[in-house]
């Protein structure tokens, strides 16, 4: 039986929905925010629901928080990166070249690396989030022609599709 990859747009979608039910992270644990990025950056994630994060703020587009924030900050505001990301890619086939390229790169050397996974994402994320950073991660892999994605960043992110689906198929199968 042949699958139809997803599209951008379905990742987004999947992420969308997945991130949908996470609350602000407490506004304690986004204190960097202030003082590592602005006034901006802060405006734009604390206090905020992940889902409700404007991704074409000043404020995001200045932010790369996610290997400094506390693990489950970083977990919640992971979604909206996956989003930028996915949004980066369609503009990108619809112009021919990329934008945002700070956020993308962030996005993928987060995913990249295994302590992001192992220490925030795995522990902090239910299945749905899981199993759509998998199918995102699985993406840039699929269209690395477009990502570029740094050789060592390319096998993090391989790493990371294998990790999730052990995750989700503990006893190994499909």
């Amino acid at each position: 039986m042949t699958t139809t990859p997803p599209t951008a747009n379905d990742l987004k979608a999947e992420v969308e929905a997945a991130w949908a039910v996470m609350e602000a992270p407490p506004s304690q644990d986004m204190a960097l925010m202030d003082w590592e990025y602005g006034e901006e950056a802060k405006a734009a994630f604390v206090g905020v629901r992940p889902a409700d994060v404007d991704i074409d703020s000043v404020g995001f587009k200045v932010a790369t928080p996610l290997l400094d924030l506390p693990a489950h900050a970083a977990a919640a505001y992971l979604g909206p990166y996956l989003v930028s990301l996915l949004e980066g890619f369609q503009v990108e086939q619809a112009v021919g070249f990329p934008i945002d390229i700070k956020t993308r790169s962030h996005t993928i050397f987060t995913l990249a690396s295994s302590g992001f996974w192992v220490d925030i994402a795995a522990p902090y994320l239910g299945d749905a989030c899981v199993a759509a950073v998998g199918r995102v991660a699985q993406f840039v892999v699929d269209h690395g022609d477009v990502f570029e994605p740094a050789e060592g960043d390319a096998r993090g992110l391989e790493r990371l599709v294998r990790s999730v689906d052990r995750r989700l198929n503990p006893s190994g199968s499909r």
